[in-house]
């Protein structure tokens, strides 16, 4: 990885690039023809509403491009820094405030969860014994834990009606009392978003904060990320207007979602799966990554702690800070990382090119799946050899 200087500082991405134009960037000029087509397309053919890409090349934005609505009724624009619910993203913005916390001292990543969590010293499995041992924090962010996959029944309370204006550490609990583990812990990989609900309760009761004022104070603010939150009266207050959700109805046709009522200050949403961000401010989150920790000049993780987030962990598909590991090289090492939601975002560091991709929409995910995977590959093929 090429460590250049650091991004976002004290600017817009609008006027990162102008300067790199004028400057003399290092980053070499690209053909994104084929990315601008494939965003046109699927507008004109209604497979996703609108959405926004930013693309950097060894640290320099090189592709800013909005397409599309963020409310097709209104005809109103999706624009650079619209904000959007980024779902599952959540869960790896979550790992890296623990691996925060943990530099600090205040938690211990392979400690049981019943060191912070008592209730969980004697969970039941699905066959009614007790589990032989409670997960570690790792193994909640790595879906190694045993508890309930999202799949399962149950597997999704953010959906609940009991969930609803409830605090995180009463969830919690119930998961504990109520939610039998379907495996011991680090015996399988199952996706859990019920895993990160406890991990988050984790770095509560470490940082003695809610989990909603955590995030800002341990990942947003230091990062300069001001329009990142978990989604609450407080944020959506502060941020505005949202983009309209949208999903595929009969013969392809784009149907307005339902969303989910707004929770009050500080209570309970999917831990994995409610934060609010920007293109823009998923950049500075990425490029501490890509950049061994530092940020403005500031070193905001040890170099050793990166090395750890992204380390790969027995039995899981994502690395030890929550990203998926795309791509390994022959000796192991994550080459490619990132992280898509259901909402219909993504975003990548490919270490191998330095280049760092980032997708939002609001057109969910499920529906527009082939687009997103043929938009990262367009953008790959921008940097082959």
């Amino acid at each position: 990885m090429t460590n250049t200087q650091p991004f976002f500082k004290n600017t817009t991405v609008h006027l990162l690039a102008f300067f790199a134009l004028l400057l003399g960037s290092q980053a070499t000029a690209q053909d994104f023809s084929a990315v601008r087509a494939l965003l046109k397309d699927a507008v004109s053919q209604q497979q996703v509403a609108g959405g926004t890409v930013l693309v950097l090349h060894r640290g320099e934005v090189v592709f800013e491009e909005s397409f599309g609505f963020a409310d097709i009724l209104s005809k109103t624009p999706f624009k650079a820094d619209t904000p959007v619910i980024v779902a599952s993203i959540s869960k790896p913005l979550l790992g890296t405030a623990a691996f925060r916390l943990a530099e600090q001292g205040k938690l211990d990543h392979s400690a049981a969860i019943s060191d912070y969590l008592p209730e969980f010293s004697s969970v039941k499995l699905e066959s009614g014994e007790v589990i032989t041992r409670a997960p570690t924090l790792t193994e909640l962010f790595t879906h190694t834990s045993g508890m309930r996959n999202s799949e399962a029944p149950g597997g999704r309370p953010w959906f609940a009606k009991w969930t609803e204006g409830t605090p995180l550490a009463d969830v919690v609990k119930r998961y504990a009392s109520e939610f039998p583990f379907q495996a011991n812990p680090g015996k399988r990989y199952a996706y859990s978003g019920i895993g990160t609900d406890v991990a988050a309760r984790v770095l509560e009761v470490a940082s003695g904060q809610p989990r909603n004022v955590l995030l800002v104070a341990h990942v947003a603010k230091p990062l300069g990320m001001t329009s990142t939150f978990y989604r609450d009266a407080r944020s959506l207050k502060q941020i505005g207007r949202m983009p309209t959700r949208y999903f595929h109805g009969k013969k392809g046709k784009l149907l307005k979602s339902t969303l989910r009522p707004v929770p009050p200050t500080n209570t309970y949403s999917s831990s994995g799966g409610s934060i609010i961000s920007t293109a823009p401010d998923l950049a500075r989150w990425l490029m501490m990554i890509r950049n061994q920790g530092q940020h403005e000049d500031e070193a905001f993780l040890k170099p050793e702690t990166i090395t750890a987030m992204l380390h790969e962990f027995p039995l899981s598909k994502n690395a030890q800070g929550g990203l998926f590991i795309r791509e390994k090289d022959a000796t192991g090492r994550a080459i490619v990382v990132g992280h898509s939601g259901s909402s219909g975002t993504n975003c990548w560091i490919n270490f191998k090119q330095d280049v760092i991709g980032i997708m939002l929409t609001q057109t969910r995910g499920s529906d527009i799946k082939q687009f997103r995977i043929e938009l990262e590959k367009r953008v790959t093929e921008c940097f082959d050899d």
